[in-house]
């Protein structure tokens, strides 16, 4: 597993293949920035939960009214908009909308009718790991939002609060799985590298089968993230 400095020293020399740049832009043009608003719901309902959880643990002796009267600096809009308005939160909070949709074109090429967990078809439980997902309070067919909350909420990824680039890409390959086999074999992993010269061959051509010949011909969620940021779409925090 890489450091914060080498994550950070990989993402400065990542050079895009000229083969993939069309695609690529592609890829984020009709895929990412066609469905901004829906990657932001997600963040948002991770958020709104969240704050939910926070306000019935500090507040649930004490209404909101009497609260208001000891407290009446914060205003009669505080609970309304901290709670139950998505305008409140901004571009900083939370899970980055690009992190999502990074996850979500690798694991089923940003499909909506496919789980995020693993890229299984939303009118099912999940039947790949993790199985048996989303645990919520209906069964299938799910939405990709509440299917999407339920991944994202599994790996605790709700709770993190820091965002920075070398978090992001640490994030991303977790997500994946952190291959001894890419670093036994000295190989950058392709969910984060594929088509840029940081990524070559070696890789999974299915569950638990590593072959050193094996091209992942996905494109790398940081290559993507690199070309958005070259395009002026993001910007992301290096600490």
């Amino acid at each position: 597993m890489a450091t914060d400095l080498e994550y950070i020293k990989l993402f400065n020399s990542c050079i895009v293949s000229p083969m993939k740049s069309v695609e690529i832009n592609r890829i984020i043009d009709d895929k990412i920035i066609s469905n901004k608003s829906r990657y932001q719901s997600v963040r948002n309902k991770l958020l709104n939960l969240k704050e939910y959880t926070y306000r019935n643990t500090c507040f649930v002796t004490e209404p909101d009214d009497l609260f208001l009267k000891r407290n009446p600096k914060i205003g009669n809009s505080f609970f309304s908009r901290s709670f139950l308005d998505h305008s409140v939160f901004s571009e900083n909070t939370g899970i980055p909308w690009y992190f999502i949709a990074c996850v979500h074109y690798r694991e089923s090429n940003a499909d909506f009718t496919k789980h995020l967990h693993n890229g299984d078809p939303l009118s099912g439980f999940t039947r790949q790991h993790p199985a048996n997902r989303p645990k919520i309070n209906h069964g299938p067919p799910f939405t990709f939002e509440e299917s999407a909350v339920d991944a994202l909420k599994i790996r605790g990824l709700d709770k993190e609060t820091v965002w920075s680039l070398p978090k992001v890409l640490l994030r991303l390959e977790q997500y994946n799985g952190i291959a001894k086999a890419y670093q036994n074999n000295n190989i950058n992993s392709p969910y984060l590298w594929g088509s840029s010269n940081l990524y070559t061959k070696g890789g999974f051509p299915r569950d638990h089968f590593f072959s050193l010949d094996y091209v992942n011909k996905q494109i790398g969620t940081a290559v993507i993230l690199k070309v958005m940021e070259n395009r002026g779409l993001i910007n992301i925090p290096r600490q």
